[in-house]
């Protein structure tokens, strides 16, 4: 063996050959939803996945809002100020009535009453020339309820309601404000409603109204 080789021996025994540096191995991606960052995406019912790098996000996607149904009424219906008196009366129909039976009267249930008496599907479509025809059913339902035994005890504004209602038919039908006097002198001895007795204040109310009206 030469010189030469024998010093590229050495050398070689001296400083070993490194040996190349290992490949680190790609991680694989992990599942939907187990790692990594996932953007939802969710909108009418469809949602999406996908992995990116970062935190998990969520997007929803807001649906449009229905169309508003409106009722556009013709001509010769009802005006807005004919609904409010209809509907207060109503309202105090359905609180006298809750307050004297024990069957309670709903919002829907009275509305359909008015409306099938209007000869109507709904409010916004009762003829005008219905609508006296409305206001007198409702009156008539609130003082049938008020004719009932139980009623004076049970609601609250029975009293002023009746000596309300024989002042209004005294002056309006009847033509003489104080038509209903010479009636509570002879039987009762008073010149007042309010110092009648809840009995005589019904026999007085029954008597204004069964009472005729002059001829014109």
């Amino acid at each position: 063996m030469s010189n030469r080789e024998d010093k590229k021996a050495e050398l070689v025994a001296l400083f070993p050959q490194a040996k190349p540096p290992a490949r680190r191995r790609a991680r694989p991606a992990p599942p939907l939803g187990a790692g990594g960052n996932v953007i939802q995406i969710n909108g009418n019912g469809v949602s999406a996945q996908h992995i990116v790098a970062g935190d998990l996000h969520h997007y929803t996607v807001a649906q449009p809002p229905r169309p508003r149904v409106v009722v556009t009424p013709g001509e010769g219906v009802l005006t807005d100020a004919h609904k409010a008196t209809i509907n207060a009366l109503r309202v105090e129909w359905i609180t006298l009535h809750n307050s004297i039976k024990r069957a309670p009267l709903t919002d829907a249930a009275a509305w359909s009453r008015i409306n099938r008496k209007a000869g109507a599907t709904s409010y916004h479509l009762i003829p005008l020339e219905r609508f006296d025809q409305v206001v007198a059913f409702i009156k008539t339902e609130m003082a049938k309820l008020r004719a009932m035994r139980s009623a004076p005890a049970k609601d609250l504004d029975w009293r002023s309601k009746r000596i309300a209602a024989i002042k209004a038919r005294s002056k309006n039908q009847l033509g003489d404000p104080d038509a209903y006097k010479p009636y509570i002198r002879k039987h009762f001895g008073a010149d007042s409603l309010s110092a009648l007795a809840t009995d005589e204040l019904q026999r007085t109310y029954s008597y204004i109204m069964a009472k005729k009206a002059p001829q014109a």
